[in-house]
């Protein structure tokens, strides 16, 4: 089922990966053609209760104003309203992947609108919050110093990944395996030669949290911490959950977008995290807790891998509900019509996911995000205080 919507310009349908739609040369000729990518590319329109072409019809004689106000030589467009006007046509997006990347079609000036990020700080949890990963790491020091972790090791991969593996003791002698990253690159970087002493140290970390998890005899839990975690690999669920599962977990089931109308899906298929042969452990058998922290930073495979422990024998979830980003996007899928669409050095580009993830427990939770099964917010624990929450809780694990 298609719908063009009632237009001046008649059918809506388009290429936009078509160089020929780099062409324009006013605000309004840029906004359509934004307009007709998402409408073509977007992958949410089943769930998405925006009215597309509503928002065409409101906005374009604002685009056109602009334009009107618009002289070579005397006059520049106020870049604030420029703004405000693709963020009043695209707040309401439910895809929280979603980056709308422009360029000012006189001054070649970027913008950048995240409808994602607008209504995540929106909530009244994050109200007054920061989220960063450099908080993250000055309490985790902060916590060596308190003494909720014996210490630990920190490493960096590349210039965008940083991770932590760190060991607590219990009262009783039991030991806590506590890993922290602010994005999945797991597979990748233990498949690698590290470059310098950094890189050595974020692999070794990974593979010293998971022999631990594995092989610890004295092991009284596991604690991911995927606080402002902003996602990754999807492939990383084979070293955080296929060595402690005894059978398949069917997470979620995908589609996409494979036509030029908004409705033109693929068939559902499922999403399964199988076992391993090797280097496995039954937490279940071993009754020992598999705890994953989460925040509204918590982005993508940041709350996937979060829902996907939930539904472990031993899984449990504790923090924030996270961000609400859940439309993976797959590079090497070569469907049309979905997805990412246009240039990062020329007038548009905009960046959008091309599948739907609809989890086995839950559904769609495109920009809902995915709830804890023990809520601990950031504002009334403080970092270190959501922490101690993951401890007491594998402290009272029966």
């Amino acid at each position: 089922m298609a719908i063009t919507g009632c237009r001046e310009q008649g059918d809506v349908y388009m290429d936009p990966n078509d160089s020929m739609n780099m062409n324009y040369t006013t605000y309004a000729e840029q906004f359509d053609v934004i307009w007709r990518g998402i409408n073509t590319h977007y992958v949410f329109w089943s769930e998405d209760k925006t009215n597309w072409d509503a928002v065409y019809q409101t906005m374009m004689p604002k685009f056109r104003a602009l334009d009107s106000l618009y002289k070579a030589d005397t006059t520049v467009v106020d870049s604030a309203a420029y703004v405000m006007l693709y963020s009043e046509a695209c707040s309401s997006l439910l895809d929280h992947h979603m980056a709308i990347m422009w360029r000012d079609v006189h001054t070649n000036k970027q913008y950048v609108f995240r409808p994602g990020e607008k209504e995540v700080r929106s909530r009244d949890y994050t109200m007054g919050q920061v989220y960063t990963s450099d908080t993250i790491i000055s309490c985790i020091k902060e916590g060596i110093t308190a003494g909720m972790l014996d210490g630990g090791r920190w490493g960096k991969w590349g210039e965008n990944y940083h991770n932590f593996f760190g060991t607590a003791t219990l009262e009783d002698g039991r030991k806590v395996a506590y890993l922290w990253q602010d994005g999945f690159t797991m597979s990748q970087a233990i498949n690698s030669q590290a470059t310098n002493e950094e890189e050595a140290q974020f692999i070794k970390n990974i593979k010293s949290w998971m022999l631990m998890c594995t092989t610890e005899p004295n092991l009284a839990g596991i604690i991911l911490d995927n606080r402002n975690n902003l996602g990754g690999a999807v492939n990383d669920l084979r070293l955080i959950v296929s060595p402690f599962i005894t059978e398949p977990i069917h997470f979620a089931d995908i589609r996409y977008k494979e036509g030029m109308g908004r409705y033109e899906y693929t068939a559902w298929e499922a999403s399964i995290v199988d076992t391993v042969a090797d280097a496995k452990r039954n937490l279940e058998a071993e009754h020992i807790p598999y705890v994953v922290l989460t925040n509204a930073y918590s982005i993508s495979m940041g709350e996937t891998s979060a829902s996907v422990i939930k539904m472990m024998p031993t899984g449990h979830m504790i923090g924030e509900r996270t961000f609400g980003a859940h439309g993976m996007l797959i590079n090497q899928h070569s469907l049309f019509y979905n997805g990412t669409f246009g240039s990062k050095s020329d007038k548009h580009y905009i960046y959008t996911a091309n599948l739907q993830v609809n989890f086995t427990d839950g559904g769609i939770l495109e920009g809902t995000g995915i709830t804890p099964d023990q809520e601990a917010l950031q504002a009334d624990f403080g970092y270190n205080g959501v922490l101690q929450k993951a401890l007491d809780y594998i402290k009272g694990y029966k």
